[in-house]
Formats: C-alpha cells, sequence, structure tokens
C-alpha cells in the first residue's frame, strides 16, 4: 500500500519522537532497578511486544508492574510502524492478519472481494499476535486496531482483558449460520474464522505399528524417536491438556499430566520449535513420530513425496482456532460489523478454507473433498477451557522445564 506523502512525513516525525520516549522510558525502568527473570535489566520495546508469553506476566521487581509501567510511559513503543486511529477514517478499518499463505488466500478470498463489493478499504498490520493484544491492551480508551484476528490463546486472553464489544446477530445476520462453539467461548465477544485441528504424524515406512490413539505416543517401541512442542509453543498447552485428560486429570487437576510426561520423557528425541523443526527431523527420518502438530506441516511432508501419514487419534482432535474481536472503542465498528459478516458467509468460507486448507466455522459451508479429508471435523473436537490454563502457564511452564525438558 501507498501512502500519501503527508502520513508519511508524519509517520517519520512521530517515530522520532517515540524513539525519544523509549530511550528516556528505558532509562526511567533501569532507575527503577526492574530486572527480567535472567536477572537482565529489559528494554521497555521488549517487555511491550513480550505480553502474551507466559514468561513475561510476572510483575518485574521494582514495586512496578509491565502494565503500570507501559500506562506510566504511554506505552510509546507500540506505534512503531503502525498508523494511530487518525489513519482510519468513516471508510477504512484497521485489521491484523497473518503472513504467508494465509495473508495471500485471505486477501484473495475476503479482503479483496470485501473492498470490491462495499467501497471500504481494510489496512491490515502483520506481526505477531501477542504484540497486536498488547496494542490492544495499552490503548483500549483510543484504539489502533480496530478489527483483530487471533489465534489461541491470545483470542481468549483478548476475552478475559475485556478487549471485545459484544456481538449479536443484529450486528452479525451470518452469525445465525456459525456453530455455537465458535462464539461461545469468547463470551460473545468474539467469533471464529476457521480451525485446524492438532494430531500425530509419523512415518509409515520407520514405525512398528502406526499409532492411533495419544496413548500411543507413551508406546515403548517409540523410545528415543518421538518429536513434541517445545513449552509455551503451538501444541504445548494442547500436549498438557490431553496428557491430564487421559491421566483422570483436567485443566483444574494437572498434576497427572505431568506424571504423564516423566513417562514420556524416554520417547522424547526432541522438542520442536517450529514447522520446520518437524519437517527436518521427520522428513530425515530421525524422528519416527511427532506428537501434537496440526495438519499443514504432516501434509507438507506427505505431498512432497515423504512417507509420513498424519492421523486425527480416536479420542479427538485438539483445535487451533483463530477469530476476530472488535476493540470496544473502535471508531469504525460498522464497518468492522460489517467486514466479518462477510467473512462468515457460506461461499467466503468455503473459498477462504479451500485455500488455507482449514474447517469453516458457517456450518452450511461445503469444503473440498482434499480439504475434508486433512480437517477433523468439529464432532471429533477436544476442546477445552482456555481461561483455565491461562492462569495456570506461567506455573505450568516451569513445571515443564524441571520436569519434563532436557
Amino acid at each position: 500500500m501507498i501512502l500519501p506523502p503527508s502520513i508519511v512525513c508524519r509517520g517519520l516525525a512521530v517515530s522520532q519522537f517515540i524513539l525519544n520516549i523509549i530511550k528516556f522510558a528505558d532509562t526511567l525502568w533501569k532507575f527503577n532497578g526492574a530486572q527480567n527473570h535472567e536477572g537482565k535489566i529489559p528494554s521497555v520495546r521488549h517487555m511491550a511486544l513480550a505480553t502474551g508469553n507466559q514468561m513475561s506476566s510476572r510483575q518485574f521487581s521494582g514495586g512496578m508492574n509491565r502494565r503500570t509501567f507501559l500506562g506510566a510511559t504511554g506505552a510509546a513503543t507500540l506505534t512503531i510502524g503502525f498508523g494511530g486511529p487518525a489513519w482510519a477514517q468513516n471508510k477504512e478499518l484497521v485489521s491484523t492478519v497473518f503472513g504467508g499463505v494465509y495473508e495471500r488466500e485471505y486477501r484473495k478470498h475476503i479482503i479483496d472481494p470485501f473492498e470490491k463489493e462495499t467501497g471500504l478499504k481494510v489496512l491490515t498490520k502483520t506481526g505477531l499476535s501477542s504484540e497486536w493484544l498488547t496494542n490492544s491492551i495499552v490503548n483500549r480508551k483510543a484504539p489502533e486496531i480496530d478489527l483483530l484476528l487471533l489465534p489461541y490463546p491470545d483470542s481468549i486472553k483478548a476475552t478475559m482483558e475485556g478487549i471485545g464489544m459484544p456481538l449479536t446477530q443484529a450486528d452479525i445476520p451470518n452469525l445465525s449460520q456459525i456453530a455455537p462453539q465458535w462464539y461461545d467461548q469468547y463470551d460473545k465477544t468474539g467469533i471464529g474464522l476457521d480451525y485446524v485441528g492438532y494430531g500425530i504424524a509419523y512415518r509409515e515406512d520407520l514405525v512398528p505399528t502406526p499409532p492411533t490413539s495419544w496413548q500411543d505416543l507413551w508406546n515403548p517401541a517409540y523410545k528415543g524417536k518421538v518429536i513434541v512442542p517445545e513449552v509455551g509453543g503451538w501444541g504445548s498447552w494442547e500436549l498438557l491438556v490431553i496428557s491430564a485428560r487421559l491421566n483422570g486429570g483436567s485443566e483444574d487437576k494437572m498434576d497427572p499430566a505431568f506424571a504423564a510426561l516423566k513417562r514420556l520423557k524416554p520417547n522424547v528425541k526432541q522438542f520442536f520449535k517450529s514447522g520446520v523443526d518437524i519437517a527436518n527431523l521427520l522428513g530425515s527420518g530421525e524422528a519416527w513420530v511427532c506428537g501434537m502438530t496440526t495438519n499443514i506441516p504432516a501434509y507438507g511432508l506427505i505431498d512432497a513425496g515423504k512417507p509420513v501419514k498424519f492421523i486425527y487419534p480416536k479420542e479427538g482432535a485438539m483445535a487451533g482456532a483463530v477469530s476476530y474481536h472488535i476493540a470496544k472503542n473502535s471508531k469504525n465498528a460498522d464497518a468492522c460489523k460489517k467486514f466479518i459478516n462477510f467473512a462468515m458467509g457460506k461461499e467466503v468460507q468455503e473459498n477462504f478454507c479451500n485455500g488455507v486448507v482449514a474447517a469453516p466455522t458457517n456450518i452450511n459451508a461445503v469444503v473440498s473433498e482434499r480439504t475434508r479429508q486433512r480437517v477433523p471435523s468439529r464432532e471429533h473436537l477436544q476442546l477445552f477451557s482456555w481461561a483455565k490454563i491461562i492462569p495456570q502457564m506461567s506455573e505450568l511452564a516451569d513445571r515443564w522445564n524441571q520436569e519434563f525438558a532436557f
């Protein structure tokens, strides 16, 4: 997008002003004696962008917590490289989107046709969802982002923080076609756009017995050949919850999860950080089984001709979903509602979900056979209460590192 010269000039001036504030704020924070959990003094920039990470939710020493400090300094860091509310006029809205293939398909099937049909302009912000959430929390009185598109757990954190405004069928008529679980879990202040499932990927040429259950991750025949997520990464909280549920626990009773993970440890070869790790380890045969991954990296290997299979265990797939949340004080709420309603339409959902290989939240949408084979049905999902897990994240991460990681 090419911005008008006046906006560019104003943005440069504002950015220089912000950088001056950052220098002052960093000095002030250091003077206050705040230290992070590694004993190093964090910069304001890093503290601001760390919100949404379970380890950053703790209070730092010096008698001042992160949110209080950011509020005191005006949360200046969060406006670098991003226009403020004045940029978004009546015929515009500012939203977020993930990069790569997702952004390409999102623009093709949702943004571009919406702009053509309505004449409204959608300005997008890419980056990390934790940054978007932080921005919305500290700028809630004058939102810079009108419409948040967030994944778990940030979508539930936004719900718990009260970021989004209530959404009703009167606002969004297509809400009548959305499965209840993609609305109710956000306390009716968010609406799910699409979802994927977490399952097990494995090398069919190497495993002695193919897995069919989450319990099979503990199979002694897989000793030293299983990879699982690194704590805090996608799939890690899901692994904790399913480990608890398989062993008599729940979101309220997580001790059984750690007893189970201790038993799993001999099977673990490595903790993966990304889909690249999965591709390398499974693709090379160094790992035989990947526990708790979405269909995306697995089918990347399958489509490349690797002898890999992907299954959703018989107990049910864990879910990954993204959802819309309109900032309460957005001046462009009406435009946001129109955009959500458009994105929830049957045909739009079909086209977009086929493009990104995800499942639609619209119950009337029918995806292609290829997509249908790769995503779980709503009936085969295991949803859990993120609202119960989020307050425990810091403690759970500590226990993971002490009792399970190596």
